[in-house]
């Protein structure tokens, strides 16, 4: 999240502003993230939470924005729907995600940082971070994706629309949502703890895990040709893990 607000966030700076406003669902990484930024940048932030039923303190996630300093503003899920029209005068506005143009290229420095492996895998919500990866013109290995939320045939055309292209360097899985954003049922919850009992590595049941278990089944599915190089990226969320965990 910090790579996809670094070139959002130098541009509102470069353009004056001094308040940020963005949108997000209970558990947002994104929001978690510009609200750290916003207190470490003198930024005034402002949500707006899909879930008019929350409060400032409904889960650890928004305790700590409302702890950074941000304003929350919990609105109903056909008015989230509309969110766009929640802009104000005077604030920067950043997609939902922060999967706005700005993002890919702070997304795309991460692969050029290392070695390129011939597969990259990321849990996806908005597109942004897929969208980033395969909009760095010196990879040409393949980007996949794994939705974390279902119906989400959208993110294809949304992945092109901030690429400005189609594109062949990436695939998007719709198959390991568990119910939705997130949902998650015992199956999910016992592929954690073995995971984690293995790796010595904690995950998350929103993204981390949905993505690692879509490719678990698609290594046992043979999508991937022996010898291949692959890079699962953790894009972080630890602080929405279950605390049954």
């Amino acid at each position: 999240k910090y790579r996809k607000l670094k070139y959002t966030l130098i541009r509102a700076r470069e353009q004056g502003y001094d308040k940020i406003l963005s949108f997000g669902g209970a558990y947002s990484n994104h929001i978690r993230a510009l609200a750290v930024a916003g207190k470490l940048l003198n930024f005034k932030t402002k949500a707006i939470i899909r879930g008019e039923e929350l409060n400032p303190r409904s889960n650890p996630t928004l305790a700590f924005c409302t702890d950074m300093g941000m304003e929350l503003v919990f609105v109903d899920r056909g008015a989230y729907r509309q969110k766009e029209s929640f802009q104000e005068e005077g604030y920067y506005l950043i997609p939902e995600g922060g999967s706005g143009q700005d993002a890919l290229a702070g997304v795309a420095e991460l692969l050029d940082e290392q070695p390129h492996p011939d597969f990259i895998i990321t849990a996806i919500g908005t597109g942004g971070t897929l969208a980033g990866l395969v909009s760095n013109a010196n990879y040409k290995g393949k980007t996949i994706g794994i939705a974390v939320l279902k119906n989400a045939e959208f993110l294809k055309t949304d992945v092109e629309t901030l690429l400005g292209r189609k594109s062949e360097a990436y695939e998007i899985y719709l198959d390991y949502h568990f119910g939705g954003y997130a949902k998650y049922n015992d199956e999910l919850l016992d592929f954690i703890k073995v995971f984690e009992e293995k790796h010595k590595i904690l995950i998350e049941q929103v993204y981390t895990a949905k993505m690692l278990f879509g490719f678990y089944d698609l290594v046992k599915k043979g999508r991937f040709p022996r010898g291949s190089s692959i890079m699962l990226l953790h894009t972080g969320g630890l602080q929405g893990r279950l605390k049954i965990l």
